[in-house]
């Protein structure tokens, strides 16, 4: 699955189906000569939700072998330039260690608007902050 190679602390199956079964959305990049499997030719996954007018960013994977190839740029720009009118502001929360996921946003034009303290698990059991960021469209 997607997001076991782009995470380490990946959403599982049914976190994504449950995500979807209450409403947010999922936009998905996949390479179109994969015919065959539906799913096998997914190469990056980002999954919002609207309230009011803001749309919240809950989670952005990209496949490994698809990382630092534009991949995540490209589908933050559909998602964006697919908000609707009547949104003000997109917001997210990104590991403070995501040097690149960082680079990408603030390039996308997001502002990093706080900080939660020990709010992400680490592989070797301590915790890692949050930084909370925000596009104003």
């Amino acid at each position: 699955m997607l997001a076991r190679g782009a995470h380490s602390h990946p959403w599982s199956a049914q976190q994504y189906r449950d995500s979807l079964s209450s409403g947010h959305r999922c936009w998905v990049l996949r390479v179109p000569e994969v015919v065959d499997e539906p799913l096998s030719g997914l190469v990056a996954c980002c999954v919002t939700s609207r309230l009011f007018d803001e749309i919240e960013v809950f989670d952005v994977a990209v496949a490994p072998e698809w990382q630092n190839r534009g991949v995540g740029t490209q589908l933050l720009q559909r998602v964006l330039a697919q908000c609707p009118d009547d949104v003000a502001r997109v917001l997210l929360e990104v590991r403070a260690s995501n040097r690149s996921a960082r680079a990408l946003y603030h390039k996308l034009g997001f502002s990093e608007d706080g900080r939660r303290k020990n709010y992400y698990p680490k592989s070797d059991g301590t915790r890692e902050d949050a930084l909370l960021m925000s596009l104003i469209l």
